[in-house]
């Protein structure tokens, strides 16, 4: 049985280019993706920034989102669990994040 791959992710949902190229700037391991336009989006434009949830940039992290006035409805923890069969262990990482910044939890499970 093959063990599942975890990733762990803190998602800023709504940025706009200015804000994305701080982020990775700012905060190392950071990256952003433009999101594409569809006919479900009004905000065409928008990037998703990523950071991968580590504990030695919680302080960063959370200076970011109050710098940046990021509402934390514009953000969520991002759990990604590839090849995933049965129980999936969350990282104790995502628990200690949430007493930084209060936000929502996404999962996916990939194969």
């Amino acid at each position: 049985m093959t063990e599942p791959l975890i990733s762990v992710h803190f998602r800023l949902t709504k940025l706009d280019a200015m804000q994305a190229y701080t982020l990775k700037r700012e905060i190392e391991g950071a990256y952003f993706i433009k999101r594409e336009k569809n006919d479900d989006d009004q905000k065409a434009g928008v990037f998703v920034g990523m950071v991968p949830l580590k504990e030695t940039l919680f302080d960063e992290l959370n200076d970011y989102v109050i710098r940046q006035q990021i509402k934390y409805d514009d953000c969520d923890i991002f759990v990604e669990a590839k090849n995933a069969n049965g129980d999936i262990a969350v990282p104790r990482v995502v628990n200690k994040l949430l007493k930084y910044i209060d936000c929502k939890l996404t999962y996916a499970l990939t194969n």
